[in-house]
Parts: C-alpha cells; structure tokens; sequence
C-alpha cells in the first residue's frame, strides 16, 4: 500500500509539474487517470477485505487508455480483454496471481520512442513483480511512468529552448531587418533631401531669376514625398503652389515671425528670414504627422533657401549692375577696349568694333589691331610702370580721320597692373570744329582788317593808277620814238595796280556773305556749267575733264556754288604739269541724305605738311597765287551747310569730298 501511494504521490506530482502547461488539452484524458486513480485505491479496500473482486485489470486498463493514444475499435478489444481478466479474477481467485501479469500483456502492443527496450523490459518485470504483490507493481509503473514524463518533459523544455532559440533569432533577425529597413528608408530620405538641398544650391551657381528658384523650391518638396508645398517671396509678390494644400488661401495670409505647425502637425509654416530681414516663408503639408526630426529638416532646408535666396537676390543686383555697365559701354559712341597683362583683347564694344572695323572680341591688339603696332612701347610702359598716355592719330580713310587714344591701367588688389583700359574717340568733328572757330576767328580778322584799309589801299591804287595813265600820254606826246622802255615801265605799274584791285576785290568778296538768293540747285547743272567755263584753261594745258553726274538737288546759291566749282577745277588744272585728267562725279546716300561730289586729278599732289593749311587765307604754294581761292571755296560750302575733305598723295594728285544736304531726289524727265 506504502508503494501505490508513493507512486501515485510521485506521478501526480510529476502530472501537475509536467502537464500543468498542456491541462487544456488533456481535459479528456485526464478523466481516464481520474478513474485508474479511483480504481487503485477501491481494490486496495477490497484487497484488505479478502474480497474475490480485484480491480486491478480495470485500473491498468484506465491507465493504458491516459498513458497512450488508441483508437475506439482497439479500446473495445482492450476493454474486453480487461474485463475477461477481471471475470477470471472473480470466479478463479486461487489463479488471480497468475491474471495479474496477464493484465500487462497489452503494454507490449505499445512504444515509448527511444525507451522501447527499456520499457518492455521495465513490464517484463512489473508482470513478474504483479504475480505476488499487484500494489506495489502498480506503484513502480507509475513511477516508471513518472520517470518517463520527466524525462520527456525535460527533452521537451530543451527542444523549447531550441525553439525558443530559434524564434528568438527569427525575431531578432526579423527586428533588425525591420530597423534595417527603417534605417534605409530614413538613408534613402535623406539622400533624397540631400539631392534636393544640393539642386537647391546648384541653382544659385546659375543666373536665375527668383520666379525660377520659387517654382524649384516648391518642385522639389513634393519630390521628397511631401503632399504639397508653397512659397511666397517679396512681400507676395512671387507666389508659387505645388501639389495639394488644403487651406492654401488662408496659411498664405498668416503672419510669422517663427516656425508654426497646424492641424495635428500635418501643416508646417516656416519664415525665410535673410540678414535680420523677413523674405518670405515657405508651407509645407504632409497628409500624415511631421515628426520632430522632419520638422528640424525643413528648417534647415528653410535655411538654405534663405541662404540661396539672399544669394541670388546678390547676384540679380550685381548682375543688374553688370548688364548696365554693359549696355552704357555699348551705347555711347566712344570706343572702349580692355587688355589683360598678354595685351589681349578681353573686352571691346560696338564702337570700336565700328572704328576699327574688326568683328571679333579676342586676339592679341598688336596683330589684330594694326595702328597699335606703333604704340607698342606706350602700352607696354603702362604695364611695367603705370605710366598713362594720351594721343592722337590721323587715320588715313577717305575722307581722313582724326582719333584720340587714351590708355589707363587698373591696378588689383596686389598693388601689378591687371588690365589695360583703352578709349578710342573720333575726334574729326571736334578738330573740324575747332578749325571752323580758328577759321571764323582769322576770317573775323581779315575782315576787320578789310574794312579798315580796304578804302585807303583802293584810293591810292586809283590815284596810281590815274598818274600812270597821264605819264603814259605824255611820253607817247614827247618821246614818241624812243618811249618803249618808259612804257614797259608804265605798263608793269598799271599791271600790279590792278593785281592790287584784284587782290583788294577778293578779300572784299572774302569777308562778304556768299547767299544774294537762295533756291533749288540741281548740282548736277551746277557742275556742267562750271566745267564749260573752266574748259578753255582746260584745253590750254591739255587737260581732259571726265564726268559722272546725276541729278541731284540742294538748297542754295547758285552763283557761289559755280565759283566753288571752278576754283576746284581751276586748282586741279593748275596741279598737272603735262597733261592728265580731272574726274568729277556726283553720288547720292539717300540713307543720309547727302549729296556727295568728288573731284579728283592726277597731278603733283599736296605735300602731307601742307593739308591742313591749305583751306587758311593766304596759305598758297604758287607762285603768283593768292591763297583765297580755297579758302573761298571753304566758306562757300559752310555756308550751304556742307563740308569738304581733301586728301593727297605727292606725284599721285588730289582728291577732294564735298557733302551737302540732300534737299530732294527729283529727276528731269519725272
């Protein structure tokens, strides 16, 4: 009896320890252990009452069923079985020792895995412990059993440890591919924000305008991921909205001073403040909560569009200034050209590309550029010692130019010359003008000085002139053989008294105004009558006059204007010395209104000394001139607001310019 309740102590024990965890699952068979437990303990009561009943088959049968999984059919054989055993008990009690051993038979159908031997050795000798003492075979099976549950539930604790093990590492594996890919995601975003912050700052490398930047801002939150944006610029003056904004009119009218969040963190609006100064903001709308962390990286994003704002607001300003500097260079017509330290071209404007009739905008100034050949040691002098110049030059072009050539150097911040400023000015105007006052000014003299002696130099010419004549009609009376010599004499003085007259009569022309009528002139009459009277002299000196007209007409005398053209033709007669030809033609620029008329010879030429003295009073190289004949002929045409060039090559002859204003382009015959 001790050794049944030790075992079932023993094996309920190990039940409650063993089976605890699994008693939902057992709720079935526990019934059958309920029972076998129920069964031991009324056999032992019929036991120690020598009853012929014997329990002990029924209470194995129960545990069986509890101990191993058997299906319905074989559970009505065993139950047949055990109550055959029972019966024989029962009517046979002098053999029941020798059924009790039976009653195990049926444990050797069944396995316990790796135990099997173990266990059909363990119920070979329960049947032999059975044949004397039942109770105390069925106190070691259970604790056989119990050994068993115990050891089976330790196998089973360290196969749940390998699981556990096993799950642990799948979860943990599982974490950290779950934070991995969170960790990516945030790396991706990130060099995703990092991309657009770098576009953000390339574009202030660029020359764009703040509408560009606006619409990029706003372009590049929605590529982060983010629902929508805006950004309002100069005080609302450039407005810019991408993707959906919920309530957009209402944020873009609410005033901040610092970053604001609305509606659950879902709106974020934040300042674009530039140098203490409030530029703009920017909105940002996210359909889930902005974290703490995205919040931080719109701000700096905000930062650096602050940063890209102000920045390019700098460069528009200096790019303002660039483009008017450089629309001043090229609008005013003084040439401009700037050298670097290798005196080549980094800079020239529309002006000198005109002057210099050059197209392109770099090259070295001494090959490209030929009249700064001759000033090659100015400029270098500038570069080794700062030293400026100033210069005018005759640029030989028909009609002939004059030009002022000043050179400046800029100094950088080390104190070397960096570049070299040239300014070119065409000065011919200028220097026309100036002659025109020193020409007005000598005319004023010569006129003043005229009207003064004019009348006492002619009183004694005529007195002169009168005494001759008287001489000579007394020598013809008294010698009249021998008065040849007297009258040569005579002769000479009555020839230089009226080379006097004449010389008085011109400069009283001189000093006269040279318009008695003003009307149309076809120039073209003009120059075929002065032609016809200049052709006498012309055939004397074998000099052919060739000519290219056409009609064209202008406001004038037309008396003056055929003295202008004789003295010209009478001039370039004078200058051949054989014989030769004198080309006049007649062009019109209906562009600039001008009529131009060139009269050009082949003969001895101007020495290049005498050309810019040739239109003075007085000035003549000819022996018997007067030196009024071009200057006349200079008035003449100021006069009819027009102007006249010359130019002159020795042995090669002359050529001279006259423009006047065209008045009209009528043709005989229209």
């Amino acid at each position: 009896m001790e050794a049944l309740l030790t075992g079932w102590i023993v094996y309920l024990t190990t039940f409650y320890i063993t089976k605890y965890r699994e008693r939902q699952r057992l709720e079935g068979k526990v019934s059958y252990l309920f029972l076998a437990f129920i069964f031991s303990w009324a056999d032992v009561i019929f036991f120690n009452q020598d009853s012929n009943i014997s329990l002990f088959p029924f209470t194995l049968l129960f545990f069986l069923l509890y101990i191993f999984k058997i299906e319905k059919k074989k559970m009505f054989i065993h139950l047949i079985y055990y109550t055959f055993l029972f019966m024989m008990i029962f009517y046979f009690p002098k053999f029941k020792y020798l059924f009790y051993p039976m009653s195990f038979i049926p444990f050797f159908l069944f396995s316990i895995n790796r135990y099997s031997n173990f266990f059909y050795g363990f119920v070979f000798i329960e049947m032999i412990v059975s044949s004397f003492n039942p109770n105390l075979s069925l106190g070691l099976i259970l604790i056989f059993f119990s050994f068993i549950e115990i050891v089976k539930y330790i196998e089973k604790i360290e196969e749940e440890k390998e699981v556990f093990k096993l799950n642990l590492a799948k979860t943990i594996d599982s974490e950290i591919k779950r934070e991995y890919e969170k960790l990516e995601l945030k790396l991706q975003t990130a060099y995703k924000k990092l991309k657009e912050l770098f576009k953000l700052n390339s574009y202030i490398v660029k020359e764009i305008s703040l509408d560009n930047m606006a619409e990029k801002v706003v372009e590049g939150l929605v590529n982060l991921g983010y629902s929508g944006s805006f950004i309002i610029l100069n005080n609302g003056e450039i407005q810019k909205k991408e993707g959906f904004f919920p309530n957009y009119k209402i944020y873009i009218n609410t005033q901040i001073s610092t970053v604001s969040v609305f509606e659950d963190n879902k709106v974020v609006l934040i300042p674009l403040i530039g140098e203490n100064e409030n530029m703009g903001m920017i909105g940002i709308y996210s359909s889930t909560p902005l974290t703490h962390e995205e919040i931080e990286f719109l701000m700096t994003y905000a930062n650096t569009i602050s940063t890209s704002i102000a920045k390019t607001n700098f460069l528009l300003e200096k790019i303002k200034l660039r483009d008017l500097v450089q629309k001043t260079i090229e609008s005013i017509d003084i040439g401009i050209i700037v050298l670097n330290q290798k005196f080549e071209i980094e800079l020239i404007n529309n002006s000198a590309k005109n002057m210099l009739k050059k197209e392109d905008e770099s090259g070295d100034v001494f090959d490209t550029i030929r009249i700064f050949k001759d000033l090659e040691e100015d400029l270098k002098s500038i570069i080794n010692h700062r030293k400026s110049f100033d210069i005018k030059l005759t640029v030989s072009e028909n009609p002939k130019k004059v030009w002022e050539i000043k050179a400046f150097p800029i100094v950088g911040q080390n104190n070397n010359v960096e570049n070299i400023v040239l300014i070119l000015e065409d000065i011919t105007k200028k220097e026309e003008m100036e002659n025109q006052i020193l020409q007005s000014e000598k005319l004023a003299v010569i006129g003043r000085l005229v009207a003064g002696i004019s009348h006492e130099v002619r009183n004694p010419l005529a007195i002169i002139n009168q005494s001759a004549y008287s001489l000579k009609r007394k020598i013809l009376k008294l010698l009249k053989d021998n008065s040849a010599e007297y009258l040569e004499i005579i002769g000479r003085i009555e020839r230089n008294v009226a080379r006097a007259n004449d010389i008085v009569e011109r400069l009283l022309n001189f000093t006269k105004p040279y318009y008695s009528k003003v009307e149309t002139v076809n120039i073209k009459e003009v120059i075929e009558e002065s032609i016809n009277l200049a052709s006498l002299q012309a055939k004397r000196s074998n000099v052919n006059i060739s000519k290219k007209l056409k009609d064209a007409y202008i406001k004038g005398d037309k008396n003056s204007l055929v003295q202008l053209f004789i003295n010209l033709f009478i001039n370039a007669i004078e200058a051949i010395e054989d014989s030769g030809n004198v080309d006049v033609k007649v062009l019109v620029n209906k562009k600039e209104k001008k009529v131009i008329i060139k009269v050009k010879d082949n003969g001895i030429g101007i020495p290049s000394q005498h050309l810019d003295k040739i239109f003075e009073p007085f000035f003549t190289t000819k022996e018997k001139g007067t030196g009024l004949g071009l200057s006349v002929s200079y008035r003449i045409v100021e006069s009819h607001g027009g102007k006249i060039y010359v130019s002159s090559e020795e042995g090669k002859g002359t050529e001279f310019t006259i423009e006047f204003p065209l008045y009209n382009e009528e043709t005989d015959g229209k």
